[in-house]
């Protein structure tokens, strides 16, 4: 069977025009972060990245200091060969997973289409216009 494709005189199908390769302007990039939709997405990953970022950094800061300092607290024994510091270092584990989820999560919801409609506008020359 024979396909009726245009070729590049190859025998091969043409490459496919390049999308968005084009250089942005610098006034482009300019205009966009004063744009108020872009303003508007930066405070919105903010509030997520922040108190998360505190959060998580308190949590590790915990289990430092316990390891170093709380090492009868952190030697006790729950089960087996299981011990408080071995349980600490898991859920540093889990929660890091947990954020990530919490993340993708949040992103999806909150900032996904916003920021593939402002990339768009960026790349396709009409960046920064506002609405």
């Amino acid at each position: 069977m024979s396909e009726n494709r245009p070729t590049n005189g190859s025998g091969s199908p043409p490459a496919p025009e390049p999308q968005g390769d084009e250089p942005i302007a610098d006034s482009a990039y300019i205009a966009m972060h004063s744009d108020p939709r872009f303003v508007s997405l930066k405070k919105r990953l903010y509030t997520f990245i922040f108190p998360m970022s505190v959060a998580f950094l308190a949590w590790y800061v915990l289990y430092v200091f316990m390891s170093g300092f709380g090492r009868d607290i952190m030697s006790t024994v729950l089960f087996g060969n299981v011990n408080v510091a071995l349980v600490f270092g898991l859920l540093q584990f889990v929660s890091t997973f947990g954020i990530a989820i919490l993340y993708t999560r949040y992103a999806r919801k909150s900032l996904d289409k916003d920021a593939v409609e402002l990339r768009d506008e960026l790349q396709n020359g009409h960046g920064g216009g506002g609405r």
